[in-house]
């Protein structure tokens, strides 16, 4: 297809302009007969072209191009797709190769002399499928464009001709497709179109009834939801192909949702079928979730890799919570101005409840980050030095998002957000190893009553035991024991970014 054009508010400004000096004309045919065949070529209004010059880099007005031949002694038609838009690229090929498009056909040899003439030979005899308008340049229409975008992807091919006889596939540097083959994907690519615009008709009716009666008229008009419709999730995740698809995100918590609430009459209708959804779908995403968090685990990974990690798979944090929240806002300024702009203070989450709005702030810190201090009595260890300031932090975080709620709502427009009672979690650290380290940290984080101090075992634990919950098998790590020691390395506990600066500070 063709290249994007990068966006240019210099060019875009002139073309602004341009547009009022350009002749609204009909573009025509020029005629070009030689021998056997007969080239006709695009003329666009001057005022366009003169106006396409100025947008080029060498000035140069471009001059009428070649827009199709036809090839009277072999009954074939050859279009060359052209831009035809204000553009620097006016006249050039429309898509990224495929420079001409050959078509056999039956075509009576009455030899078109006239602009009027050759427009009227292309309505009669170029296929279904094809542009027929010589002032949008020829070519595939919309809906058949992948198919170009799909034969250029095959290495030195710059034409695609439609055949009446041989075999679909390459040949030299043209792209053969037999007419039969041709007609079959045209009319699957209808039928697609078809389906989706009666899918989108649906949901623009199920929205107009939702946002505007309902919602004016809440009583007399009941909120719509869409009817479940059998097969569904069959063809949404890959039909006969299902066990090879990999659910991401999201679509992980909905299907395991989906599975719960229908889990009583699954177990009952189709034990069967149930007990391989839960191995051949759920554990099979889950077991790969919970390798590539050893893995970080293991490497230590910095907080923008983990904070990627739980954005990508939100029940996480839903465990951390313990009820059910939806991300607001990933590295959310909480000190003023809007969520994503620049504020005074950066949370890595800032989350809510996804029943009452009520708001929670998540704090990422790494794996290796201490915890535990130095041995203040034997057997007892005082809290370190990051893990306290990790506490602070996030409470000032805390402070100045309830201090400025009011303005955060109203300039990021997330107006379902309250600050009831705001949950605070801390993720950091490991799980100390010894009882008598384990026993100083639960009584430390026992007596922060505002901060939830969560470790990263803490939180793998939870995903094995929902693993082992699903699949009723005890989980084993795949991952070498050797890749699991957190090395630590002095000062990489530091929030401070290459200039000195905290990164929770803007």
């Amino acid at each position: 297809m063709a290249a994007a054009r990068p966006i240019n508010l210099k060019q875009e400004k002139l073309e602004s302009q341009l547009m009022d000096e350009i002749w609204e004309g009909e573009p025509r045919l020029l005629v070009q007969q030689q021998g056997a065949t007969t080239d006709y070529l695009l003329e666009l209004s001057p005022q366009l072209r003169r106006a396409a010059a100025r947008l080029r880099d060498d000035g140069v007005e471009p001059v009428p191009t070649r827009l199709f031949t036809i090839d009277h002694s072999n009954r074939r038609i050859a279009i060359y797709p052209l831009i035809t838009y204000l553009s620097g690229r006016l006249y050039m090929p429309k898509y990224e190769r495929i420079e001409s498009i050959w078509i056999d056909s039956n075509f009576i040899d009455d030899r078109p002399t006239t602009s009027i003439d050759a427009v009227g030979f292309l309505d009669t005899y170029l296929p279904s499928g094809f542009i027929k308008e010589i002032g949008y340049g020829l070519g595939l229409t919309n809906e058949m464009k992948p198919l170009i975008q799909a034969v250029e992807k095959v290495s030195g091919i710059n034409g695609l001709y439609l055949t009446k006889q041989g075999k679909t596939g390459r040949n030299g540097n043209f792209f053969h497709i037999v007419d039969q083959d041709f007609s079959n994907i045209r009319s699957m690519f209808n039928r697609i179109t078809r389906i989706h615009q009666r899918e989108s008709l649906k949901e623009r009716n199920f929205l107009a009834h939702n946002e505007v009666l309902h919602r004016a008229l809440p009583e007399e008009f009941p909120e719509k939801v869409r009817a479940y419709e059998p097969g569904t999730i069959f063809k949404l995740i890959g039909g006969t192909n299902a066990a090879t698809t990999v659910l991401k995100g999201a679509d992980r918590v909905a299907l395991l949702e989906a599975v719960k609430g229908n889990a009583p009459s699954i177990a009952k209708r189709d034990p069967k079928e149930f007990v391989q959804l839960q191995k051949d779908i759920e554990l099979v995403s889950l077991d790969g979730m919970i390798e590539a968090f050893e893995r970080k685990l293991g490497h230590n990974r910095n907080e923008l890799e983990w904070q990627r990690l739980f954005e990508v798979n939100p029940f996480i944090l839903s465990m951390i919570f313990g009820y059910p929240v939806v991300v607001v806002q990933a590295s959310a300024s909480v000190g003023g101005g809007t969520l994503s702009g620049v504020g005074t203070k950066i949370a890595d989450f800032l989350s809510k409840n996804s029943s009452t709005y009520n708001a929670a702030l998540v704090e990422i810190k790494r794996p290796g980050t201490p915890i535990l201090g130095a041995e203040y009595r034997t057997g007892v260890w005082a809290p370190s030095r990051e893990l306290m300031g990790a506490v602070v932090q996030v409470l000032d975080q805390r402070q100045k998002f309830v201090t400025n709620i009011a303005s955060i709502k109203q300039s990021s427009r997330v107006y379902d957000l309250e600050a009831y009672s705001v949950d605070c979690v801390l993720v950091a650290g490991r799980t100390p190893r010894t009882p008598e380290e384990a026993a100083s940290f639960e009584l430390i984080r026992s007596q922060f009553k505002d901060v939830r101090v969560v470790t990263f075992d803490d939180l793998l634990g939870k995903l094995i035991l929902l693993r082992e919950m699903l699949s009723g098998e005890r989980y084993v790590s795949t991952v070498d024991p050797a890749e699991y020691e957190t090395e630590l390395d002095e000062g990489e506990f530091d929030d401070d970014g290459p200039n000195g600066e905290d990164r929770h500070e803007q």
